[in-house]
């Protein structure tokens, strides 16, 4: 095998350090006049050699088990998901047509302005939407808090029932503003 065989394959390589700088020369001239299999089989000595000054002879640490790691792992990312699901249903409620057009409709009852006042609005930026809505079934049954600019808070619930099948017309059962003191005031066009 040549020596430029042997660089390729690397394997006249000894450590790099100056101890060894002449053996690392006298097996490189080693190899070229070796056979490749002589090579291989020096080669593959030197490397499962003992060598204490690389190596330390100790039994290994069984490996540990990960089970704990794992299992918090997947209750974190349950809750997370949940979490994230619970938070995307409410957004979805709060974005639809039924929740923003009964908002709408409150906002521009004159008993409902005189009452809460003109800035009719979701009490936070992500409020809570409790109950239903199915567009596909047929119902609408869905309840929010509502503050005005005098800073009531009342409470806004909507009930809405579809007759017939896809393209029946929707019937409102209940729609109003629950006043903190118990009156409810209508907000039905």
């Amino acid at each position: 095998m040549s020596l430029s065989l042997a660089r390729t394959l690397n394997l006249g390589r000894i450590a790099r350090t100056p101890a060894v700088w002449g053996k690392r020369y006298l097996a490189q001239e080693a190899v070229g006049k070796m056979s490749a299999q002589a090579v291989v089989e020096q080669t593959w000595a030197s490397a499962h050699a003992k060598n204490p000054a690389f190596a330390v002879e100790r039994e290994l640490p069984l490996p540990r088990s990960r089970k704990r790691e794992v299992g918090i792992f997947i209750a974190v990312a349950v809750v997370t998901w949940g979490f994230g699901s619970v938070i995307a249903f409410n957004y979805q409620r709060m974005t639809s047509t039924p929740v923003t057009a009964a908002l709408f409709t409150a906002r521009h009852n004159n008993d409902v302005c005189r009452e809460l006042g003109r800035q009719l609005n979701f009490t936070s930026a992500f409020p809570w939407i409790s109950g239903d809505i199915s567009h596909l079934k047929g119902f609408v049954d869905a309840e929010f808090d509502v503050v005005g600019d005098k800073g009531i808070v009342g409470h806004l619930v909507l009930k809405s029932r579809r007759t017939g099948k896809q393209n029946g017309e929707w019937h409102t059962i209940e729609f109003y503003v629950s006043m903190p003191d118990g009156r409810k005031l209508d907000c039905n066009v």
